[in-house]
């Protein structure tokens, strides 16, 4: 009886090995102390046209007639537009010296700037020639991906310029059990230069991170832990253990019995 127990006891702990991730590695954002009270925030988004970025320029103002001709499509002020590739199709490219040739006034270089910069610019070169006019600058391109041990992986728009990382894995789906939280790479392009970045999740530096805000075109994987390779494994191979333990307490139970 007592071997009986035994393999039974084996059997159980078998089948909770493979099927227990520690709760550790579950958990994100560990709050150390200091972090309970109102931390200041030193790291804000500060999110700068590059070349490639498209930008979306309208010009307002009380003469229709004398605005058409600095505008890609009618100030109407609809921005509802049936597909993002319709959206940026309205847009300006930034080409790789910053440049954008806009209507009447040519040339102007917006690369480097923000976009409030870049909307003070332009509203003061057309104050040269208009009066009263209104101008209305987007940054259309202003996506993150996000791939790996997400739930839906993919490519999100942001129409604010500001997304932190938590919100970019939340559009995900969030992550999944078998996600290396302490261990996320983001991809970065800025000016031309590629930069890798670690970012571990579970621990409440984050938060002051300068990868806590996403910047347009940010790529998020999400590694597996160690764990993953049971769970991804043939199915045969992985309930084997079970089956053999299984097994040998089946023949030890007849063995008992028939004695």
């Amino acid at each position: 009886m007592r071997t009986i127990l035994i393999a039974v006891s084996s059997v159980f702990f078998m089948m909770s090995f493979y099927a227990c991730i520690p709760y550790d590695r579950l958990v994100n954002y560990k709050v150390e102390a200091s972090y309970l009270d109102s931390v200041a925030i030193r790291n804000a988004p500060d999110i700068r046209i590059q070349p490639g970025d498209v930008l979306k320029i309208q010009v307002y103002g009380p003469d229709e007639t004398t605005i058409k001709p600095y505008n890609l499509s009618p100030g109407n002020g609809n921005d509802n537009f049936t597909s993002i590739a319709s959206v940026q199709l309205s847009g300006y490219l930034v080409d790789q010296r910053g440049v954008i040739d806009f209507p009447v006034i040519g040339e102007m270089k917006l690369g480097g700037l923000t976009t409030t910069e870049a909307k003070n610019l332009v509203k003061s070169r057309l104050l040269e020639d208009l009066k009263d006019v209104v101008v209305n600058l987007r940054l259309l391109n202003f996506q993150v991906t996000v791939s790996g041990e997400v739930q839906r992986p993919g490519s999100f728009f942001v129409v604010n310029e500001r997304i932190t990382l938590p919100e970019a894995l939340t559009q995900a789906g969030d992550m999944t059990n078998y996600a290396d939280r302490s261990n996320v790479l983001i991809v970065r392009e800025v000016n031309g230069v590629r930069t890798f970045n670690r970012v571990n999740l579970q621990s409440s530096n984050l938060f002051q991170s300068d990868m806590f805000y996403l910047k347009q075109n940010d790529f998020i994987y999400v590694e597996p832990i160690t764990a993953k390779t049971g769970a991804v494994q043939d199915q045969s191979n992985k309930t084997l253990p079970i089956i053999t333990a299984t097994a040998t307490l089946i023949a030890v139970a007849v063995s008992i019995l028939r004695k």
